[in-house]
């Protein structure tokens, strides 16, 4: 017995974009890494590498990392070729008897973090060249950098810790899910939790008095962000903390995933218990 749910509606799914901005979308990618591997060439060539190089190498690297590792952004990087609705697969588990759950979450919005993105990486590569000659241009170029990094990191990073993929087995000895494991007896309740990125539902209307173009992108991205944001948790009887089993889910996946483990959980509790064997019979 298999069967597959995927979150969301039969047509067109929102994300969809029309061909000419797609096309838009790769050409300014490819104008930048063109840009960026020039830099980088002229960076390789040039002479006067010295301490100093090794702190602003330091500090680049920095920026890199901390998003990746510190805050979970692997998470985002592992998913990104993702679908935008997540969906899940159940199949049984002949070695336990029971089931087994795949999990894949929603790759994390993108835009308008991949420009930002692009363009940061750009002033880092021009900040290394720059910064050979001057100090301060390095400064300068490196936190206008970090201005456009961070803000890309706040639209993509929400629920980055738990948008991963994951394999949820329920059987006889439990439900089980990376480190998480409960007996089913013990299973109090299974919950649907939105723990993305939570944005006021009223809408951003341009007036006389201008709203910023940042305010607007935000708002947007903030829900479609929070769209993916769902998670399925699970509680053990006489404890008030839950446990997350699958999250960067679509709304419609996660109850769905629920109801199903739900059930799972419902047909292992049913099962008659299996005798011990008496070997001196």
């Amino acid at each position: 017995m298999e069967t597959k749910t995927t979150g969301g509606h039969s047509a067109v799914p929102r994300g969809e974009r029309p061909a000419w901005l797609r096309i838009l979308l790769w050409v300014g990618v490819v104008f930048l890494s063109l840009n960026a591997l020039g830099v980088a060439v002229l960076f390789v060539s040039a002479p006067g590498n010295n301490i100093g190089m090794l702190v602003r190498l330091a500090l680049i690297a920095a920026v890199v990392a901390v998003p990746l590792w510190k805050w979970h952004g692997m998470n985002v990087l592992r998913t990104w070729g993702n679908p935008a609705i997540a969906s899940f697969t159940r199949h049984d588990d002949p070695a336990t008897g029971g089931f087994v759950f795949d999990v894949q979450p929603a790759r994390a919005a993108r835009m308008p973090a991949l420009p930002l993105f692009a363009v940061g990486a750009f002033l880092l590569l021009n900040a290394l060249l720059v910064g050979t000659r001057s100090t301060g241009a390095f400064i300068g170029l490196y936190v206008v950098a970090l201005v456009c990094i961070g803000v890309g990191c706040t639209f993509v990073l929400p629920g980055a810790r738990d948008r991963k993929p994951v394999k949820v087995s329920v059987s006889g000895h439990g439900v089980q899910s990376g480190d998480i494991g409960m007996p089913l007896k013990a299973v109090a309740d299974l919950r649907v939790t939105h723990g993305g990125l939570v944005v006021d539902p009223d809408p951003l209307v341009p007036g006389p008095g201008g709203v910023p173009i940042a305010s607007m992108a935000g708002r947007h991205m903030g829900r479609r962000q929070a769209a993916r944001g769902y998670a399925v948790t699970i509680r053990a009887d006489g404890e008030s903390q839950s446990s997350i089993l699958a999250g960067g889910l679509t709304e419609d996946c996660a109850r769905a995933l629920a109801a199903d483990l739900g059930k799972a959980i419902e047909s292992e509790l049913g099962k008659p218990a299996t005798a011990p064997t008496d070997h001196n019979r």
